[in-house]
């Protein structure tokens, strides 16, 4: 049986109470819970000296209920005996127990085994203190209290209050200072913090603020701001903002200069917008004010592959487009560059065509004018006699000259306007070299209206272009365009509601072509004919002055098919076909001026037939007489020139002539119309003495020149 001697001695001590220790004293004297082994009778009931228990102390309150509980171990010592004091390994619960006079019960346990089975020894009532609930307390000198305090008035304190430790106001009561409150150390505040009447709050130090913090008013922060995190639901306005992640959900207006540096890391600008067309609305990204827009500097130099702008769409991950760098080195990597040279360079060379189709005219001309000088009107009657010249041939023939000169006037000037376009892109290239645009497509386009808004057309139909309007229909068109299939530039730009009576069509570029039949690279693409909008081959060696108008552009690509419909790249440009219509009168009028030196050669021979006959004393039976002859005698210089066969004589042509040539001539550029082509060296020829002057010798010494040619043939023979 397990035996419990037990000696208690009560001191219950409250905060009222003066004393060391917060605490209930408790002794005992523990019995050991065997018996002593003795010879002959074992005996019982012996203390237990120096040996190790557990004790645990219950305190229970009128109703029963665990008010407190702790459990001790404890040492006897050689008698057997423990002084505890309960309360001490639980201080906190303990201070908590209410001693307000209701009973309370002590039940004390005891295990031998250091606190695994423990058993019940005793249960005693704790004896009430009644001196706990003094009412007023008078202390003239120092106030000492151990425990609780507690006070259920106000609490006034005339002089300096001094809390060596925590200041706990309890149940969600107010703390109200009107005075300044000085902290030295550590301020912690678990709930709201407010500051009211408009009154400013100043830290000189740092501010710690571990949950949310809700501004209802302006945050001004002078210094330097730190934010790992922040989240502005409205408006924020920043004069110098540092962020390591900054989050903003509402709208956000930036003032002054902002720099956004990536540290190495890409700056992205999303917005997933749903809305598609030209508005400025639907741009996710607007710049707005100032007279110029987006500036882009990158690190060191640029060439071809510093990309400043590129385009991208969802479709894949390779890019569309880029503005990229370009240097001198790198003109030849641009198609575009390359494109324009070849252009460039065929206006030059084209001008040089002009020019010498306009030079052989005027040889021809000359040699018009030179047996126009050499005619006269017949000679009636016997004896020798000195003819007229045929008036109107000599008229006729000055006014081809002067067609012919002005045409090579023209013609000169075209050549030196090429070339100085020539120089001038090139010297622009180089002073404004910098980028290029690349893109996958490869025309630059503009809208235009079509000739009927019914008419069915698609990217690579070929279109014939009648004031301004387009249509498949190609008879008696002006230019030969075609319809653009992903323009680099995109221009003209029709009204939102009329975009169905436009169509885009390459201006210049590389641009998909619709055809029928074989195509080799540097073939000429025609118009079929058939109003269709399908281009048809034409090799360089087999196009005709006729076809040269209607050429729509020169294949860069072949179809190999030779009875099948495809696809071919085809440069185009507006100026391939400038000279195609003057090619075409150069080439009439030359056959024509062929054909009148042959009638004229078969007029000359039927007159020196008959000039030979009499001669030989043959009549002649048709004779010709000039009536200008009689009315008219001749007033213009003349020379004879005495020839091997007979003599010839060669009138001069007079100013005269070449003002009736210059009337005669402008008609005859009227009527081939040509008029506006050449309307501007017309009317300075006219109007302008000193260049007609200038005019008109220079063509006088190219005459003398030809006729003295003449001339010396004639003296030695022909």
């Amino acid at each position: 049986m397990k035996n419990l001697l037990t000696s208690v001695l009560f001191f219950a001590l409250t905060f009222q109470a003066i004393a060391q220790t917060d605490g209930i004293t408790y002794q005992a004297v523990i019995i050991g819970p065997d018996a002593l082994e003795l010879p002959g009778v074992d005996s019982e009931g012996n203390y237990l000296p120096n040996a190790t228990v557990a004790i645990r102390f219950t305190i229970y309150d009128s109703g029963n209920q665990i008010e407190f509980r702790e459990v001790q171990i404890a040492d006897t010592d050689e008698f057997g005996r423990i002084n505890l004091l309960i309360g001490e390994a639980n201080h906190d619960e303990f201070t908590h127990i209410s001693w307000d006079g209701t009973p309370k019960d002590l039940e004390v346990e005891i295990d031998f085994d250091a606190g695994s089975n423990f058993e019940t020894m005793s249960r005693e009532k704790l004896t009430f203190l009644p001196y706990a609930y003094h009412r007023n307390i008078t202390a003239t000198g120092t106030l000492s209290v151990d425990d609780n305090t507690f006070l259920n008035g106000e609490l006034q304190v005339e002089g300096p209050t001094n809390l060596n430790s925590t200041l706990d106001v309890n149940n969600q009561n107010a703390t109200n200072l009107t005075g300044t409150l000085t902290v030295d150390g550590e301020t912690n505040l678990n709930n709201a913090f407010s500051v009211n009447n408009s009154s400013p709050s100043s830290l000189t130090g740092n501010l710690g603020v571990g949950g949310n913090s809700l501004l209802n008013g302006t945050l001004d922060v002078i210094g330097k701001t730190t934010l790992n995190d922040l989240e502005v639901n409205g408006q924020a306005s920043f004069a110098d903002l540092q962020a390591e992640s900054l989050v903003v959900n509402q709208n956000t207006e930036l003032y002054g200069t902002t720099l956004l540096d990536g540290m190495g890391s890409q700056i992205r600008l999303t917005s997933n917008m749903p809305n598609s067309g030209a508005e400025i609305g639907n741009h996710p990204v607007l710049i707005e004010g100032g007279k110029n827009g987006l500036a882009i500097r990158v690190n060191g130099s640029r060439n071809n592959n510093t990309n400043f702008i590129t385009f991208y769409d969802t479709t894949r991950d390779l890019s569309w487009g880029r503005i990229e760098g370009e240097t001198p080195s790198e003109y030849t990597n641009n198609a575009d560059y390359n494109f324009d040279q070849t252009s460039l360079n065929y206006d030059i060379y084209d001008a040089g065509f002009d020019v010498a189709f306009a030079a052989y005219d005027l040889a021809a001309s000359f040699v018009e004018v030179t047996t126009a000088s050499t005619s006269s009107t017949a000679c009636v009657g016997l004896g020798t006699c000195v003819t007229a010249p045929i008036p109107s041939w000599i008229v006729s023939s000055t006014a081809q000259s002067i067609a012919a000169g002005i045409q090579l006037v023209a013609a000169g000037v075209g050549v030196g306007i090429a070339a100085t376009n020539k120089s001038t892109y090139d010297t622009n290239k180089d002073t404004y070299q910098g980028v290029t645009y690349a893109s996958g497509s490869g025309d630059y386009a503009e809208y235009l209206l079509r000739e009927n808004t019914a008419e069915e057309m698609t990217y690579g139909d070929i279109v014939g272009v009648k004031g301004g309007k387009i249509s498949k229909n190609t008879i008696q068109a002006e230019r030969m365009m075609v319809v653009s299939f992903k323009p680099i530039v995109l221009g003209n730009m029709p009204q939102e509601n009329r975009e169905q009576d436009y169509e885009k069509v390459a201006f210049m570029g590389q641009v998909p072509v619709k055809v029928f039949g074989k195509v080799n690279v540097g073939d000429y693409i025609l118009p079929s004919g058939k109003n269709d909008g399908i281009g048809i081959a034409v090799s360089p060696q087999r196009i005709t002055a006729e076809q040269i108008k209607d050429i729509v552009g020169v294949a860069w690509a072949e179809n190999k098919q030779p009875f099948g419909f495809g696809f071919v790249n085809v440069a185009v440009g507006l100026n391939r076909n400038d000279t195609g219509q003057v090619v075409q009168k150069l080439e009439n009028k030359i056959q024509e001026q062929a054909n009148e030196i042959t009638d004229l050669k078969s007029q000359m021979l039927t007159v020196l037939d008959r000039l030979s006959k009499l001669e030989n004393g043959e009549s002649v039976t048709t004779s010709y007489k000039n009536e200008d002859s009689e009315e008219h005698p001749i007033h213009r210089d003349y020379e004879i020139v005495e020839s091997t066969e007979k003599d010839i004589v060669y009138f001069q042509i007079t100013v005269d002539d070449f003002e009736k040539g210059l009337v005669l001539a402008e008609q005859m550029i009227r009527d081939s119309g040509e008029y506006d082509r050449y309307k501007e060296y017309l009317d300075k020829l006219k109007n302008d003495p000193v260049f007609k002057e200038k005019f008109f010798h220079k063509m006088q010494q190219d005459l003398n020149h030809k006729i003295h040619y003449h001339k010396q043939i004639d003296k030695v023979g022909r």
